[in-house]
């Protein structure tokens, strides 16, 4: 149904108020007339009412019609006003339209009623259509969105100022161009394409779509736009209407969510998301990784809790641990004894992290599960080969040096009974001999201990004070590093005192040693004869030595204290001829364990 008119009609002439209300009433389908017989009154039910529309005569008592509209402005500006008047005039039309009404009639029969109700009929449609017109601007306006309309030709008719802010060009160079401005060719035929299923009888009234916009300056701006066809009726189309949205920040939030859900997916350790406000903290996510390290796919994983991974032999005191962290909401790392799919067991270092929004309550669990199965199985072969080295230290330490002391003990008394030195003294030699070997057999076995806790050591420092405690003769010392390694100082200064003697044992009283820097690590040359080819590939094997009355354990021990701390060493030529041993791996923070 049509939506009704209300209209206030101004005429000290009740006859004219009944004959125009009559033919209004006639004329147009939906219209309620109230009259009034001077302005003072009509003044007073425009404050008491709403209408659409306000005719009025032009020759009244103590207001004549021009002077009610000058007064009716000042309140109700946009209203439109229709002055119908008996006593007609160049002058007062030419008056009435220079203030501005909406329409100017003389009064007359019937063909001028007509005239006046269709009058009445299409100033209100142009006042409610600018209204709901000025409605929707000021929203779009309060939104700061670019608008735009393109004609039924394709060419811009109107954009409005955050448009042309938005693509750099002013307002007058937009409109009268077409879309191509600032849309590619393809750009262009995608816009036209989805005009086209707007205008089919069977398409959507709105397209919402992405489009690049080319603005006069700088790179293409990512838009979302809302494209709806302009009213119109039959084939008569009169153009488009759109709105475009800037989602540039849209785009990078996306690429950088689609870059953190693939390093998540592609992590090299299980990841885990649970999320607190569902019922028993169920998993949301978990990785490829994760999947790969427990064997569960993702739909078995997704929605339960993770406990699941836990089994008959899972340390209990870890899980307690664990959940009080998770109830206190604070991070934890335990590690645990878990259970694949097909029911074999894994140990699991599991971290988690409380994840807060902008006012720190939590929203979801990070869980990071690392399977240290074979750190583990390291860890309890390393201290089984401690405990062994212990048993045989202590067998060499007693059961072998108790006899030996012994026997010392009886070549002295020998000797102060008169006995025959010359066997004497060789039993003597052999005796210190076994107590050399004795001693280097302990350092060995204690030295390859694991280092456990190393600290930063200048290396430089650890060298000068192991030349002072050698018997280096004449030879000398040039070091040329600043590097600062995590070590056992007091194992490092048993190195540098091993490579010392080696040196000058093997190069000689006058020899220069070097210690210098490598990539990863660092060197020992010395200047002397280098390396025989004959101990070359047994060169760090206990016992082997090319001195006479050496145990040959010193490069031994410092082959154990390189591993003890992770590092690798390997004898090589030095550029001048002599034997040079290099340390790599040094920059590591922890050594890695043993295997037995």
């Amino acid at each position: 149904m049509p939506e009704q008119i209300d209209v206030l009609h101004v005429d000290d002439d009740p006859s004219v108020l009944d004959l125009t209300e009559a033919y209004l009433e006639r004329e147009l389908d939906a219209v309620a007339v109230t009259s009034v017989t001077d302005p003072a009154s009509a003044l007073e039910r425009l404050d008491e009412a709403t209408f659409d529309c306000v005719i009025s005569d032009y020759d009244m008592p103590r207001m004549d019609g021009l002077a009610f509209f000058e007064t009716l402005r000042e309140h109700h500006r946009k209203i439109p006003f229709v002055l119908y008047t008996g006593k007609g005039s160049e002058e007062i039309a030419s008056q009435a339209l220079n203030a501005g009404v909406t329409g100017y009639f003389q009064k007359g029969g019937p063909e001028q009623l007509r005239r006046l109700a269709n009058r009445v009929d299409q100033a209100v449609d142009e006042y409610r259509t600018r209204e709901i017109a000025d409605r929707y601007s000021t929203v779009i306006d309060a939104l700061g969105y670019p608008v735009y309309v393109v004609d039924e030709t394709g060419t811009f008719e109107f954009v409005n100022q955050p448009f042309a802010e938005l693509i750099g060009y002013d307002i007058e160079e937009i409109v009268g161009s077409k879309p191509g401005l600032i849309k590619d060719d393809e750009a262009v035929q995608e816009g036209e394409d989805r005009l086209g299923t707007i205008l089919s009888s069977t398409g959507p009234d709105v397209q919402h779509f992405t489009v690049d916009i080319v603005p006069k300056d700088g790179e293409p701006i990512p838009c979302r736009d809302h494209m709806a066809a302009l009213p119109y009726e039959g084939e008569s189309f009169d153009g488009s209407v759109g709105i475009l949205r800037d989602v540039t920040r849209e785009h990078k939030q996306r690429e950088e969510l689609e870059t953190k859900t693939r390093a998540l997916d592609e992590a090299p350790v299980g990841i885990t998301i649970t999320d607190p406000d569902r019922p028993d903290n169920p998993m949301v996510y978990v990785n490829d990784r994760f999947v790969e390290m427990t064997g569960y796919g993702r739909d078995e994983a997704v929605g339960v809790n993770c406990r699941f991974l836990q089994g008959p032999d899972t340390d209990e005191e870890s899980v307690a641990q664990l959940r009080a962290a998770v109830d206190a909401e604070h991070p934890a790392s335990v590690e645990l004894l878990n259970y694949r799919k097909d029911g074999t067991e894994f140990w699991n270092r599991v971290s988690v992290a409380p994840i807060r929004d902008d006012d720190g309550r939590v929203t979801e669990w990070v869980g990071f599960q690392e399977d240290i199965t074979a750190f583990k199985e390291r860890e309890a072969a390393l201290e089984r080969q401690n405990e062994r080295l212990d048993s045989f230290a202590g067998i060499v330490s007693h059961d072998l040096r108790n006899p030996l002391n012994v026997a010392q003990g009886r070549v002295d008394l020998a000797r102060d009974a008169g006995a025959a030195t010359g066997h004497l003294d060789a039993a003597v030699d052999a005796l210190d001999r076994i107590e050399s070997i004795v001693q280097h057999t302990l350092t060995l076995a204690r030295e390859g201990e694991t280092v456990g806790d190393p600290e930063p050591v200048e290396i430089a420092s650890v060298a000068a004070d192991s030349w002072e405690t050698v018997d280096t003769a004449s030879a000398s010392l040039d070091v040329e590093t600043d590097r600062t390694a995590l070590a056992d100082p007091d194992r490092l200064q048993n190195l540098f005192e091993n490579l010392a003697r080696n040196a000058v044992e093997h190069a000689g009283e006058d020899a220069t040693i070097a210690i210098g820097d490598l990539d990863d690590g660092f060197y020992v040359a010395d200047d002397g004869p280098g390396i025989s080819e004959s101990v070359r590939d047994t060169l760090f094997e206990p016992g082997q030595s090319g001195v006479d009355g050496n145990t040959g354990f010193g490069l031994a021990i410092v082959r154990e204290i390189a591993t003890a701390h992770g590092w690798t060493v390997e004898a090589v030529d030095a550029a001048d001829g002599g034997a040079r041993f290099e340390f790599r791996g040094v920059d590591r923070r922890h050594p890695p364990t043993r295997e037995a």
